[in-house]
């Protein structure tokens, strides 16, 4: 993605930690640009996400800080890897990724449409699996959307599914300065796929992420997002008050299990309570799904 007027400098050949040299941009974003480096020993290719100069603030610096630790604590094969975090010469804070090479979600489904439900559960379940290593961490991610789900070429272990953008991360168990960067109040994430309980500004927990699955899983397979509105707030509205479309009105051919839906719509329940309570309970529910 590329911000309209934003002018990147120039970091061809510029070399990181005197190892990895920048080669080319793949991407600028609102807060960072991402990288292809090669590593000058093994010549094996990274991804380097550098914050904008302009943009930046101490709060911005240590969320990406905080991503960086999230991440290199987080080994699982469907969560993107963290090699390094650093600053440049001139001031900007860098992380070292894994570059992957596929396609988004959110791209998948903008160029090939509705998902087959096969496919969105196979997929799925390796989300879970990666969710629930970042659950197990105390970790709730806070902001799963098609973008931050990456679909790369299969690997040996069965994996091709990889949950990136760990940069709002909260953990359960809040030290001072990360209430500080999050404080009770603050709404994080993106209004396609929020919580209620994210969106009144409530304290969240893992359910949090599950109702973000919810959506995710529903948008897959209708290539529509359940929830709406012509504004962010009348969005936010939806997600308080409207009960969920049956995904046949969005998409009438579709051919879905009961199973399936039930599974989709117990992770979007409005009340935390109602929805499954852990990410591993999600995932059993699709693991019955393939049967």
């Amino acid at each position: 993605m590329t911000v309209p007027g934003m002018t990147e400098p120039n970091r061809f050949g510029t070399v990181i930690d005197k190892q990895y040299e920048i080669q080319q941009l793949i991407g600028t974003g609102g807060m960072a640009s991402v990288y292809k480096a090669r590593h000058k020993d093994s010549g094996t290719l990274y991804a380097v996400k550098i914050l904008h100069p302009a943009e930046m603030t101490p709060t911005d610096i240590e969320r990406l800080r905080r991503e960086a630790r999230a991440l290199n604590s987080l080994v699982h094969p469907n969560i993107l890897k963290c090699h390094a975090f650093g600053m440049l010469d001139s001031g900007e804070p860098y992380i070292i990724l894994d570059l992957l090479e596929g396609m988004s979600l959110d791209q998948k489904i903008q160029s090939e449409g509705p998902q087959p439900s096969e496919w969105m559960v196979r997929a799925f379940r390796q989300i879970c699996k990666g969710l629930a290593a970042a659950h197990e961490k105390g970790m709730i991610h806070r902001d799963l959307k098609p973008s931050n789900i990456m679909v790369v070429k299969e690997e040996a272990d069965g994996s091709f599914v990889k949950l990136l953008d760990f940069g709002i991360v909260r953990s359960l168990n809040a030290s001072k300065d990360d209430v500080k960067l999050t404080r009770s109040g603050e709404i994080f994430g993106s209004p396609l796929y929020m919580s209620p309980e994210t969106i009144q500004g409530k304290e969240i927990d893992e359910r949090a992420d599950i109702y973000a699955l919810g959506c995710l899983m529903y948008e897959s397979l209708t290539a529509a997002p359940p929830f709406l509105g012509g504004t962010v707030l009348a969005t936010f509205m939806k997600h308080l008050q409207d009960k969920v479309k049956p995904m046949t009105q969005i998409l009438p051919e579709l051919i879905v299990s009961i199973q399936l839906e039930k599974v989709i719509y117990k992770c979007m329940q409005k009340d935390p309570a109602n929805r499954y309570q852990t990410v591993l309970e999600v995932l059993e529910a699709l693991e019955g799904c393939e049967d």
